[in-house]
């Protein structure tokens, strides 16, 4: 996928995802949900490195994911406002499993389909994304052992926003020593810059197969938003886990669309947006 459309994609993901927050605001979508503006270069930069075919498990935190991977649009908003809910996100016909709530919970499943898909000769691999917060959950280890000793192939994302709900990671979660000791592949990557997810996940991607071996990418990356949308998390702002100042100078300078421009395509992804949420409006 070229630069263009790695942008068209994080372009459609901030839309749908700021059109979103507008109706949890207003109090139109019932249940959580969670946005991932200022993390689209990662879900992006990964799932256009996967292929069709290749299945993907993810988080609380997904409309960015199952977007990037090529979900209907129209199903998914019909999906939040009418069905699943926006954390129970799917579609197999892109090779999206599902979305999970449970902090880490993905992470086995994933585990499990890998197995699966390998018993059955399929060559395709898994993709499943996480946060920072999930590292501390004992199935993290449980699954990064059991992939590693299977030999599946399971490609875990790590989008390391430093905070967990409020608590904020103040200590160096040192990915690398975890993946040495149990013996899968690693890498790091400016989560912002689309392009150098892209090269990253393809490398990963590569190595998975190459390797018969799992492999863990760590995107650094920053979420724009409150955990939640909605009046009560718009509340929660600067109460003293982010700073203001230098959550204003981030936004300024690391947002991953403004990294490369889109003032020619944006106008295009928004007719696209509105046309997805026609049917709600009406």
């Amino acid at each position: 996928m070229n630069k263009k459309e790695l942008l068209q994609t994080m372009i459609r993901i901030r839309l749908f995802e700021e059109k979103i927050s507008e109706y949890k605001l207003k109090g139109i979508i019932k249940g959580p949900v969670h946005s991932c503006i200022g993390q689209e270069a990662v879900s992006a930069g990964v799932c256009s490195a996967l292929d069709k075919n290749d299945y993907v498990i993810g988080n609380h935190r997904s409309h960015g994911h199952i977007i990037a991977k090529g979900t209907d649009l129209k199903k998914l908003v019909h999906q939040i406002f009418h069905d699943a809910g926006s954390m129970h996100v799917y579609d197999p016909s892109v090779s999206f499993i599902l979305s999970t709530a449970i902090v880490g919970s993905g992470l086995s499943l994933a585990c499990g389909v890998a197995f699966a898909s390998k018993f059955k000769k399929e060559k395709r691999i898994v993709c499943v994304f996480f946060g920072d917060g999930a590292v501390s959950e004992g199935t993290f280890h449980e699954c990064m052992n059991i992939a590693s000793m299977w030999k599946l192939p399971v490609l875990f994302v790590l989008e390391n926003n430093h905070v967990a709900v409020t608590t904020v990671n103040k200590s160096r979660i040192n990915m690398e020593k975890f993946t040495s000791a149990y013996g899968v592949g690693y890498r790091k990557v400016d989560g912002q810059d689309v392009v150098k997810v892209n090269t990253a996940a393809s490398d990963a991607i590569e190595s998975v197969v190459r390797n018969n071996n799992p492999f863990l990418l760590e995107a650094t990356t920053r979420r724009f938003h409150e955990h939640q949308e909605g009046p009560a998390y718009e509340r929660m702002k600067w109460t003293g886990y982010r700073n203001e100042i230098g959550e204003i100078y981030y936004r300024q300078n690391f947002d991953p669309i403004n990294l490369y421009g889109f003032a020619d395509i944006i106008e295009q992804e928004r007719e696209i947006i509105e046309d997805a949420f026609k049917t709600t409006e009406q």
